[in-house]
């Protein structure tokens, strides 16, 4: 029986874990946060809630389909029909007609059902993966020791993994290729509906890429809770910034493009070190003989389903090593 470690709980690592377990492997999964998500989050401030990282996911491939179906059939992911339109200076288009999915009542909610029965280590930070005759063994920064394992798959940020990838150069040099964006989120709630009439808007220019009125989503309270994402441009220039005072730049922003807004009820930016991917992709990063690799959204275009699928492929692979 094959074990599998895998370090990451965001949707790359749990969709390939369950992928895994379903075949028979012993599979654990090591996360450094208090719980699995990633980037498929939800912040919660008191009775407040925000979708602060991933804001929808599509499905394109027919991998991913009867997941979905399951997924919606248990009511953890449901069709998000918010009105989306593409900002660009003046003119608001209607967005690209698609089906925009999201977690229900919150993000979160899929990577908790995708983590049912499995086993995570969680606010535990792998630092080291070595090899030795018996396999893969896994050091944390508190100086404890994981394994011993015959496969491993690092499902982190590529700057990340890079650093765990040290026996595998040629999987290493492709990982430091990978360029990712910072994002900087805003995470607001207002007194009164603010003057952006959307549900969801696509920025093509400003210091804005997302601006979202969460309660437009399924199962949400019914509070005028707003997220906005900012260019990777704009956060770095921001980066060093007390977050209370970037809250502040953010509120200006959008007082300069949409007028006058409502009081706040709450306020808080995010940062997000590793957000996307800027540039080329690699595929799913995998050596087959030492039995590593690394998988994520960075590997396959930057979007949640990208994630996912690059889960199955690499769990497919372990599958077929035997």
């Amino acid at each position: 029986m094959i074990r599998v470690a895998i370090i990451g709980a965001g949707p790359a690592g749990l969709v390939a874990a369950r992928t895994l377990v379903n075949a028979g492997a012993v599979v654990r999964v090591y996360d450094k946060g208090r719980r699995p998500g990633g980037r498929l989050n939800t912040r919660e401030h008191g009775s407040y809630q925000f979708d602060h990282g991933s804001q929808f996911f599509t499905v394109r491939d027919e991998r991913i389909s009867p997941m979905l179906e399951a997924w919606v059939s248990l009511k953890v992911v449901a069709l998000w029909e918010g009105r989306l339109v593409r900002l660009m200076g003046d003119t608001a288009e209607v967005a690209r007609p698609t089906k925009r999915y999201v977690g229900t009542p919150s993000m979160i909610s899929l990577a908790k059902e995708l983590s049912e029965e499995l086993e995570i280590i969680s606010l535990t930070r792998i630092t080291g993966v070595e090899r030795n005759k018996k396999g893969w063994h896994l050091h944390d920064e508190l100086g404890g020791h994981h394994g011993t394992f015959d496969r491993v798959v690092i499902a982190i940020p590529a700057p990340q993994a890079v650093p765990l990838l040290s026996e595998v150069p040629l999987l290493q040099r492709a990982a430091e290729a990978v360029e990712m964006a910072p994002c900087f989120a805003g995470m607001f709630v207002f007194s009164e509906p603010p003057p952006m009439d959307f549900d969801g808007a696509f920025v093509g220019d400003g210091p804005f890429t997302w601006i979202a009125r969460d309660a437009s989503k399924p199962g949400r309270p019914d509070v005028e809770t707003w997220v906005v994402h900012a260019s990777p441009e704009w956060t770095r220039r921001h980066w060093s910034g007390d977050r209370t005072d970037v809250a502040q730049s953010f509120l200006e922003e959008l007082t300069m493009r949409f007028g006058p807004l409502p009081n706040t009820l709450f306020e808080r930016a995010h940062r997000w070190g590793y957000a996307l991917a800027d540039g080329s992709t690699p595929g799913v990063l995998w050596d087959a003989k030492l039995g590593i690799g690394a998988v994520g959204d960075w590997c396959l275009g930057g979007r949640v389903e990208g994630a996912l699928v690059s889960g199955i492929q690499i769990a497919d692979k372990i599958v077929a090593s035997g």
